[in-house]
């Protein structure tokens, strides 16, 4: 995953320089971002006439159906059962009768992702054609709606009028970036990208009513695109994305994709509360722990694989024993985030995902 790492770091520093100290929320010659309000029906994304690809451009559309065993083993569909049911905590996804794919989601990072593609969003629009621009004349340039001050607010109709909890009612993103890089991140032999991140975060409610709210507490999500390949209107081919979910009570969840190199999708589970996984269903899980403070899940496209990775107590990176410098760290490969494959808990053979 070391360009995925590096897709990551871009995006958190793009997050943290975009806050300039710009007091004017118009436009600036050199990022166009201005205040979007926008009232929805609903939030609720599902497939339609109108939209009838709306799911399968959600973020875990291909790892929900992808884990999927081939073989009709019930220890395997009993732990894909508890992925799922852990996952459709964080993007509200309702389960089909099969189980195996959902009908609808509700989250904040998916309906920005249908709403920056629908081209229906006039400063989007502009934000993404000067961008385009910008790659045209091989020139650097940003759209950033933090360091223009601008907010990003959409409200659920439905939910307003139904009095729903504030967090269903209204959805507030502080961070839409677009950042073309011609020469790439420093330190990178990356070039020619964009970058993309989009961040949520639920507003504060008083004590006696944060037990209504939502799970969902925040998510930052970032996309890397081929520059050649960015596109005004609709979805970009995506080279990578992460996309980090924190939930009220079950810790959170983080979605690493790689859709050009190794084809993977890497799941890392947080939650070392409570079980999400029963683990020692599976001869030689040798922790004890059913609730581990790292997990992984690893799907593997080109295999048709997934594979499970478990650790705990193991930091993420230790002394490196070849240097003298005390400060100097490498990768512990006891974590489950570094982990080799004959390390895995147990694996399973998937079905196949069309063009993935």
């Amino acid at each position: 995953m070391r360009h995925s790492c590096i897709f990551a770091a871009v995006s958190m520093t793009t997050l943290v320089l975009s806050g300039c100290g710009l007091e004017d929320t118009g436009p600036s010659a050199f990022n166009p971002a201005t205040n979007v309000d926008l009232t929805f029906s609903s939030f609720n994304l599902e497939n339609t006439e109108v939209a009838p690809d709306n799911l399968g451009n959600t973020r875990f559309w291909d790892f929900y159906r992808g884990i999927q065993p081939a073989a009709d083993d019930s220890d395997d569909l009993q732990t894909t059962g508890e992925i799922r049911s852990h996952i459709e905590v964080f993007i509200r996804a309702t389960p089909t009768d099969a189980g195996t794919s959902y009908d609808s989601v509700r989250n904040p990072l998916d309906l920005m992702n249908q709403v920056l593609a629908s081209g229906e969003v006039t400063n989007f629009q502009e934000g993404k054609r000067y961008i385009s621009q910008r790659i045209a004349d091989g020139v650097a340039g940003t759209y950033n709606s933090r360091g223009n001050g601008a907010q990003i607010r959409f409200t659920d109709q439905s939910a307003v009028i139904a009095d729903l909890p504030l967090n269903d009612q209204l959805w507030i993103y502080p961070t839409l970036d677009w950042r073309y890089l011609p020469d790439g991140p420093e330190g990178s032999d990356l070039e020619n990208k964009v970058y993309r991140t989009i961040q949520y975060v639920s507003r504060s409610v008083e004590e006696e009513e944060q037990a209504a709210q939502p799970e969902l507490v925040s998510v930052l999500a970032g996309s890397r695109f081929d520059a050649n390949s960015f596109m005004t209107l609709g979805y970009s081919p995506t080279e990578f994305a992460t996309a980090d979910y924190l939930s009220r009570n079950h810790g959170s969840i983080e979605l690493r994709q790689d859709f050009i190199d190794e084809n993977t999708d890497t799941l890392f589970i947080k939650n070392d509360e409570s079980e999400v996984i029963t683990l020692d269903r599976y001869p030689g899980y040798g922790l004890g722990d059913n609730s581990p403070d790292c997990l992984r899940v690893e799907l593997d496209y080109n295999m048709d694989l997934v594979r499970i990775f478990a650790s705990n107590g193991e930091p993420a990176r230790i002394d490196d024993p070849d240097s003298t410098d005390g400060q100097d760290t490498i990768p512990n490969p006891a974590n489950c985030t570094y982990q080799e494959d004959a390390d895995a808990v147990t694996s399973w053979s998937t079905v196949a995902i069309a063009e993935r």
